[in-house]
């Protein structure tokens, strides 16, 4: 791990460590998209750059072979924080997958959905520490949400979009697999920037991350305040490269 890190920037008690989700953050605006590159690259030896999706990182390198607009990426975050993976290699960062073992049963949790008449998302979007399946609406999740919990899964169940539910290893999370870079790494707390649109982006705006929410996130993200979350009036890249100069990252 450590000679994985070292490739990765020399000096990384002094870099930043920017973390964004992809689709309708990153991504959604071309023209955007290639500003943000640009405005990246020019301080990219104090940037160390992650993406972080509710897609497994399989998915998300087919989305960087298809558009080079994409800054190639440090680290893959993948299926809600439960993958990490070197962006230049590939590799997984095994460290952390063997941190969420724990009390983890997806055989059982499958057969609970299954019993309770769920549709399971297309396989490309399921893995061993990721369980998706459509819901329909606040009702269904909380009835969903309530026999995980008297059946006494240790899981955490992320409910986003109004109709996708998620259920994933209580010790992972975007926000968990974030921590677990900056710890290892030894970046300090106030140099971690994150960004993102979506409800299951939340764990990610914990302070001291510096969040940025993007103008076309959805209405719940769009309400958050507080001294640690900047709200962009752009959308897209626009408003992540907005919020990247509102904290200092890129002047």
């Amino acid at each position: 791990m450590q000679s994985l890190i070292t490739r990765v920037k020399k000096d990384l008690s002094t870099s930043w460590l920017l973390v964004s989700d992809v689709d309708d953050t990153l991504l959604g605006d071309d023209v955007a998209l290639t500003t943000f590159a640009q405005g990246l690259q020019a301080k990219r030896e104090a940037i160390i750059f992650a993406l972080n999706s509710s897609r497994p990182c399989a998915s998300l390198r087919r989305s960087i072979r298809n558009n080079p607009r994409i800054p190639a990426p440090d680290f893959l975050i993948g299926a809600l924080g439960t993958e990490i993976e070197s962006g230049g290699t590939g590799l997984s960062i095994q460290e952390y997958t063997a941190t969420l073992n724990s009390e983890w049963d997806r055989d059982q949790i499958a057969a609970l959905m299954t019993k309770l008449g769920l549709e399971a998302h297309p396989d490309e979007f399921q893995t061993p520490f990721k369980a998706s399946y459509t819901v329909k609406g606040n009702q269904q999740y909380q009835q969903v949400f309530q026999h995980l919990s008297r059946q006494n899964f240790n899981v955490k169940v992320i409910f986003s979009g109004n109709t996708n539910l998620d259920i994933i290893p209580y010790r992972a999370g975007k926000g968990s697999a974030i921590e677990f870079l900056r710890t290892t790494m030894g970046i300090d707390q106030d140099k971690v920037v994150t960004a993102g649109d979506s409800a299951n982006d939340l764990d990610m705006f914990v302070p001291p991350n510096k969040a940025i929410i993007v103008a076309n996130a959805e209405k719940a993200l769009r309400a958050l305040a507080g001294e640690h979350i900047f709200q962009a009036k752009s959308e897209y890249a626009a408003g992540l490269l907005e919020g990247l100069r509102y904290w200092g990252v890129i002047p």
